[in-house]
């Protein structure tokens, strides 16, 4: 097993302080914040689509951690993306969110294509 990564970061508040990296983050830890907004992120996921020729992203997603959060959790979470929003998922959260997702895809997208499709080959 390695050691942990650890990450000095002058803050705001507190003023220097060392803290471990977790394997995951990807993000530069900069100078000036304060204590409580130190963020972890990992690698973003993106749902991409082309539309008249330009790339649209949807739906991004990545890990994230406030490890000194002193308002909300300090739990590792999924953000994501959504409607301009970045609400946080659990896993339980994030299922639900993947199940509405397919959901909509399956019930509600397919559908609309199959009919769409109906309507330009001449049906009603």
């Amino acid at each position: 097993m390695s050691t942990p990564r650890t990450v000095a970061v002058e803050t705001l508040d507190y003023g220097p302080i060392v803290l471990e990296e977790p394997s995951w983050c990807v993000v530069d830890h900069p100078a000036g914040n304060h204590r409580s907004g130190i963020r972890h992120d990992g690698v973003q996921h993106t749902a991409v689509v082309d539309v008249d020729g330009r790339r649209v992203e949807l739906l991004r997603a990545n890990l994230t951690q406030f490890p000194f959060s002193e308002s909300g959790s300090r739990d590792v979470k999924v953000v994501v993306e959504i409607d301009g929003e970045h609400p946080e998922f659990d896993a339980a959260g994030l299922g639900d969110l993947a199940a509405s997702i397919t959901a909509h895809a399956l019930y509600g997208l397919l559908p609309l294509r199959a009919r769409l499709q109906s309507l330009q080959e001449g049906g009603q």
